[in-house]
């Protein structure tokens, strides 16, 4: 009998092990981004659920966040993803990526006063990222104020020509024709190109301004 309980002591310790090892840090973010890179998104956000949760290291954390933001705005869960990029901007109130993600996912929403406070703070953060200005223009538009909208696009412009960014410096002109034009036409068709340049910022934002490297160690870069 001493035997057989001391063989299920060992089991249990052995899976505690098992366990512990299976939500460490490092295997939690390497199954989140595999899962991802795979295309399983709504798999990926257990993982970075717990990496949350069980992580002490800050940057790992707030860049966990961020992932689990993102997620839920592709996911078109979009109350998941504002509450958990709010929460991000509340304890990050300097963070750059956590003010521009939050301000992607309540346009989404089409929560555009939020959205603009929430861009205009990326803009003080970082002045001279163009997309943040592009991001902005959208918003101040979608809550019906071409004038300051127009404003925020020529802004944009200047730096994407400073940069020599070619293909946004003239997107930004056009987007700033366009807009002038709109009054002529029915709101459908500015809703759908609104609809259609906040999915290209969200898109060019996740690809060419987010950077994971700010966060992660070279290896753990996805």
């Amino acid at each position: 009998m001493f035997f057989l309980r001391f063989f299920y002591f060992l089991f249990f310790l052995n899976t505690l092990a098992a366990n512990a090892f299976a939500t460490s840090p490092e295997e939690l973010l390497k199954k989140a981004q595999t899962l991802e890179s795979n295309g399983f998104v709504e798999e990926a956000t257990k993982s970075w659920e717990k990496l949350i949760l069980v992580d002490t290291n800050r940057n790992l954390v707030i860049y966990s966040q961020l992932k689990l933001g993102m997620a839920y705005l592709k996911l078109k869960q979009l109350k998941k993803s504002i509450k958990i990029l709010e929460g991000a901007t509340l304890s990050y109130p300097d963070n750059f990526d956590a003010h521009f993600s939050f301000g992607n996912s309540l346009s989404s929403f089409k929560s555009f006063p939020e959205a603009i406070k929430s861009y205009q703070q990326t803009t003080t953060l970082k002045p001279k990222e163009g997309l943040s200005h592009v991001a902005l223009s959208l918003s101040l538009f979608g809550n019906g104020d071409s004038k300051k909208a127009i404003k925020a696009l020529l802004k944009a412009n200047k730096l994407f020509k400073e940069k020599k960014n070619i293909s946004w410096y003239r997107d930004t002109r056009v987007m700033i024709a366009q807009i002038k034009h709109f009054a002529k036409f029915p709101p459908h068709f500015s809703n759908l190109w609104l609809t259609t340049n906040l999915k290209l910022v969200h898109e060019t934002y996740e690809k060419a301004v987010f950077n994971p490297k700010k966060y992660l160690p070279s290896a753990s870069t996805n």
